[in-house]
């Protein structure tokens, strides 16, 4: 293995330049980079609280939305007379009702009962109706209530939140700010230069889709004299292959709620087209009708124009079709892009248009700036000083390719950096010293063993892979679930972490293992730098370490699984209660619960800093301020609202700015709902949970189901207890609190698979040692890689929690608490419970070991 290859040697290079090169955007300026074209155009994508970005304000349009539910339901009164045998006439819909008069006197009443099921109660006001149903003779009328619309209207600002959020996040691995501002407005904040057209046109398109069958009853004549029959409708198209205008049937055979994906396509012509799939039920009614239509015309209709009128030939029960209209490959992409994210309920109107400053204030960054470059540099000091100049500037050369491809990969991908992902992005680089160290210390102990040095170089490589894959692998899988399945912020930090977990292994087994060969066949040493007794010096620090050490862990195991219990049970309570939603016993922000905004403007600019330094003083939560607009004469300023009478805190802040800014106005202050929407809550969760589920399979396969659910243990109990320590010190409970305990569970899951894995080669190694014996020998054996690793993340977080200002200090904190525990949990809470249920060791039974009255049951060897 320690053969320079040359496919290593080229693919080193190769990645290394390749780095290099779509990193230098980061450093050239834009001058530069608009002279030479050849040169990659994309640098690092930064969120909204590092450079600001786009806002559009919108406003959902419940007026029309209220007109298309009466349309919706005279057709549903039309369709449901008619199936009832009841003849009627003057069906009409005038303003909030509709009207019909049924022919005979006797079916009045079976009328009633046929159209009562349309007035039910609303699912959050049982006390109310959406319909009223009332009789006037032989007319029956109903009319769409005061309740009912409130309702609508607050659920279509909900549906259209989510969707305008499904339709950034198809766009790439942007983190936008979407929020409710008031009862029916909804703000979007887009980080970077975004362009702001076709953020329009993906936010502002309905993507309202239907399938209708045309009406051929209807002549030419009676279409030109205006003749359309009930229950039929005028629609124009936008295929210049089609007439201007087609008659189609109001009743929707099926809707675009029924598709499962649409995808950029092409005709038979190789033209641009849009393919799209329905699901279970969408195909059954599509298949039904195209069955008994064969030969007729169907129209697919789109926001209201036809976009394609095909007659249909056969049945189509695939469930899957095409639409044609003249697309181009962005107007198909777009539409694609559009579809998936789902319809809107209602159409949004574009309000104002601006370009907002960075949520945090200069000071703010530059001090994350500082503190990471300072804990970057104390980790590179602290290799050199542990492993020696060799080995250590080894690692620093592995650590800094790893920063290059890991800043190229976002760069060309465009994922978000914020602020918490500077600090998230550093402790990668923190852990991913963990490779380094893992097949240095492997090096070590086949010194130790009686191996040469080729010898142990060789195997300190080949050793430490099956762990670095099965650590990374976890790590990577859990990326993807929560991927997938997450939204918004959680979405960017899984690609992220991604992004570092394959940078991360690339170059701390490919560059370290190219580096390592060059040295040996240049120097062809007899003793490694690292080895315990080559010379009588302390130099490198990690000869300071004890050759071996003898801790009885296990022996503990009962003291610290009632600790574990105890503060599990602690952290879960102070959490929970008191149960006020949404957040229970957390000291939630702004990003979960909501709050206030209100907006200054200024005859003459005013910096965002200056705001925020003048509503320092007062007692605001999670105060944020923004420049809004290019003139640098108006703010937002958004705050959490303070419980009892909201506007006492509002006219504080007014006074408070007008005595600075004697000229200021403001506008009336807006509610603002939080950034973390339920769907979005509910899908962090879920992928969370998949994530959690995916390690506890993976480690089952590779080791056993006992460490898989050792595993899940390790990993439940580090994240309830990170949800107390927000919860007992009421640290601010925000996004970047989120995005610490994503981080403390990967790191949490790389340690404890390294404990694993050397239990695992032991149990292969030591085939009579007692059980116990061999979890306390494959704990001391992993200790130092423990102890180097777990010194490394947190010396770097204790500079960002120091240096990092307010807005990096909760996170920080979090995290060292995490790696903290996380060490902790590998050891006596993931191996007890190997303990109890035991291994099998051989074809009869497992062993078990009774930990201090503890004893779980023999399973046998299947």
């Amino acid at each position: 293995m320690m053969q320079t290859s040359r496919w290593k040697i080229a693919l080193v290079v190769i990645a290394t330049l390749a780095g290099i090169w779509f990193s230098l955007p980061n450093l050239l300026p834009q001058g530069v980079k608009d002279d030479l074209k050849f040169l990659p155009q994309n640098g690092l994508n930064l969120g909204l609280d590092l450079q600001g970005g786009s806002q559009l304000l919108l406003e959902v349009d419940t007026d029309a939305l209220a007109a298309e539910r009466v349309k919706n339901l005279t057709e549903e009164v039309r369709e449901r007379l008619r199936t009832a045998n009841i003849a009627f006439t003057g069906l009409t819909a005038q303003g909030d009702t509709v009207r019909v008069n049924i022919t005979d006197a006797a079916q009045v009443t079976q009328a009633q009962t046929a159209l009562n099921a349309l007035s039910t109660p609303l699912a959050n006001n049982p006390s109310a109706r959406e319909f009223t149903l009332n009789r006037d003779g032989q007319a029956l009328r109903l009319t769409y209530t005061t309740e009912g619309k409130a309702s609508a209207a607050t659920g279509a600002v909900d549906a259209s939140i989510e969707t305008v959020r499904r339709r950034i996040d198809n766009l790439g691995t942007k983190e936008p700010t979407i929020i409710r501002q008031g009862s029916n407005r909804i703000m979007v904040q887009a980080p970077g230069e975004s362009d702001p057209e076709q953020l329009k046109r993906v936010i502002g398109t309905t993507a309202k889709l239907t399938f209708q069958m045309v009406d051929q009853s209807v002549s030419q004549s009676d279409l030109a004299a205006g003749r359309i029959p009930p229950g039929s409708e005028l629609l124009p198209t936008s295929d210049p292959k089609l007439a201007p205008v087609m008659v189609v049937k109001k009743r929707v055979v099926v809707s675009g709620e029924n598709l499962t994906k649409a995808f950029v396509d092409t005709d038979q012509n190789g033209r641009p087209a849009i393919g799209f799939r329905f699901d279970g039920q969408g195909a059954r009614k599509f298949g039904e009708v195209t069955a008994a239509n064969i030969g007729k015309p169907f129209a697919i209709i789109l926001d209201g124009k036809i976009v394609s009128a095909p007659n249909i030939v056969s049945a189509i029960t695939g469930g899957s079709g095409q639409i044609t209209g003249g697309f181009s490959i962005q107007e198909a992409s777009e539409m694609v892009n559009i579809l998936n994210g789902g319809a809107l309920t209602a159409p949004l109107n574009i309000e104002e248009q601006r370009v907002v400053s960075a949520e945090l204030g200069a000071d703010a960054v530059a001090k994350g700036g500082l503190s990471t470059v300072i804990a970057f540099i104390s980790v590179l000091i602290f290799m050199v000083l542990a492993y020696g100049w060799l080995f250590g500037g080894i690692s620093i050369a592995a650590l800094l390719v790893n920063l290059v491809l890991l800043i190229a990969g976002m760069s060309v991908t465009q994922a978000t950096l914020t602020l918490p992902g500077i600090a998230g992005l550093i402790l990668t680089l923190a852990v991913a010293v963990d490779a380094n160290v893992l097949i240095y210390e492997r090096m070590r102990d086949e010194v130790r063993s009686g191996r040469n040095v080729i010898g142990a170089l060789d195997a300190g490589f080949s050793k430490a892979m099956e762990t670095i894959i099965d650590a990374n692998l976890t790590s990577l899988g859990a990326a993807a679930i929560m991927f997938f399945f997450g939204a918004g912020p959680v979405r960017g930090f899984a690609w992220t972490l991604s992004l570092g977990v394959v940078t991360s292994v690339f170059s701390a087994v490919l560059v370290t293992q190219v580096l390592l060969a060059w040295w040996y066949q240049a120097r062809r040493p007899k003793t490694l730098p690292i080895e315990d007794h080559v010379s009588n010096s302390k130099w490198p620090l990690i000869k300071i370490l004890p050759q071996k050490t003898n801790f009885n862990f296990v022996r503990f195991s009962k003291i610290a699984g009632m600790a574990s219990v105890v503060l599990v049970c602690a952290s879960l309570f102070f959490t929970i209660w008191p149960g006020t939603p949404p957040c229970g016993g957390l000291n939630c922000g702004v990003d979960f619960k909501g709050g206030t905004i209100l907006e200054m403007s200024n005859p003459q600019p005013v910096g965002d800093e200056a705001v925020r330094d003048n509503l320092s003083k007062l007692d605001l939560h999670d105060l944020q301020a923004q420049g809004a607009g290019t003139t640098g004469q108006d703010v937002l300023i958004r705050f959490e609202t303070p419980t009892g009478n909201p506007q006492i805190a509002i006219d504080k802040v007014q006074n408070s700015l007008k005595a600075e800014f004697p000229g200021a106005t403001f506008k009336p202050a807006t509610v603002v709902g939080p950034k973390v929407s339920g769907e979005l809550l509910t899908g962090g969760v879920l992928a969370l949970v998949w994530a959690i589920g995916l390690m506890m399979v993976y480690i089952w396969f590779r080791f056993e189901w006992q460490f898989g659910l050792g595993a899940v243990f390790g990993l439940v109990h580090d994240v309830i207890l990170t949800f107390g320590l927000f919860a007992v010190f009421k640290l601010e409970f925000t996004l970047t609190a989120v995005a610490a305990i994503l981080t403390i569970i990967g790191y949490s899951m790389n340690d404890t698979v390294v404990v694993f894995d050397r239990i695992r080669e032991n149990l292969r190694k030591y085939k009579k040692l007692p059980l116990k014996d061999v979890v306390d020998l494959s704990i001391n054996e992993t200790l130092s890689r423990t102890i180097i690793t777990g010194v490394t993340a947190v010396m770097a977080l204790t500079g960002l929690a120091v240096l990092g200002g307010e807005a990096l200090f909760s996170f920080s904190v979090a995290l060292i608490f995490g790696i903290i525990i996380g060490t902790y949990s590998s050891i006596y809470v993931a191996a007890p419970a190997i303990l109890l249920w035991g291994v099998n060791r051989n074809q009869t039974e497992a062993e078990v070991v009774d930990v201090g009255g503890f004893k779980g049951k023999k399973s046998p060897q299947g």
